[in-house]
């Protein structure tokens, strides 16, 4: 059985551009993309209730810790099989039908968010899978946690921005609850990973 990292790799880098635009890549995104979506039409709207519910402490009626957990199942896949267009397309499909169905305050941001997350973990991925180094778990987290920290950095700064009456201390432990949840995450992501990649289903 080949490694996590010489199959992944040759996939996603070796064999593939930074942008493919091939059918089955740009099918394989969308395909991910609604799957994504899915699941965040679920847990934006429980992460809408926990804002609600924490909003007498925090004084801003905001969360995001569901988003910032399951991103890390969907997002891995799609950087490390279908490059930076995957990245993107995953990336800005869903924010469309959040917007669109209202499911969060902050649905609207979910384009800048996102790509926060998937933008820059394209590049991470492709640096270490290129060299053909074995994914371990924490090697997986620790590479999702690249993003997840420029998001959460970007969340508590759209907090700032919408919601400037807050409690001072919720700018910090509302992003800083969204980045831990990289790892809940990222462990659901490593597992989701090494499923798709033994199924063959995106080779």
């Amino acid at each position: 059985m080949s490694s996590i990292a010489g199959t992944a790799s040759q996939r996603a880098f070796r064999l593939g551009p930074l942008w493919p635009t091939d059918t089955k890549s740009i099918v394989g995104s969308v395909l991910l993309a609604v799957c994504f979506s899915i699941n965040m039409q679920i847990t934006e709207r429980l992460d809408t209730l926990t804002g609600v519910a924490l909003a007498p402490l925090t004084g801003a009626p905001i969360a995001n810790w569901l988003g910032f957990m399951f991103i890390n199942m969907w997002f891995p896949i799609a950087v490390i099989y279908f490059g930076m267009t995957g990245a993107l397309i995953v990336a800005n499909f869903n924010p469309v039908l959040a917007v669109l169905t209202a499911t969060h305050p902050l649905a609207w941001s979910f384009f800048f968010l996102n790509m926060c997350w998937s933008v820059p973990n394209t590049l991470v991925f492709r640096s270490v899978l290129a060299r053909g180094e074995e994914l371990s778990s924490s090697r997986f987290i620790s590479m999702c946690a690249v993003g997840q920290f420029i998001a959460s950095v970007g969340f508590s700064v759209l907090m700032l921005i919408v919601f400037p009456g807050a409690q001072w201390w919720a700018y910090i432990i509302i992003p800083l609850w969204n980045f831990i949840m990289v790892i809940p995450g990222g462990v659901i992501g490593y597992w989701f990973f090494n499923s798709v990649r033994r199924s063959g289903v995106l080779e």
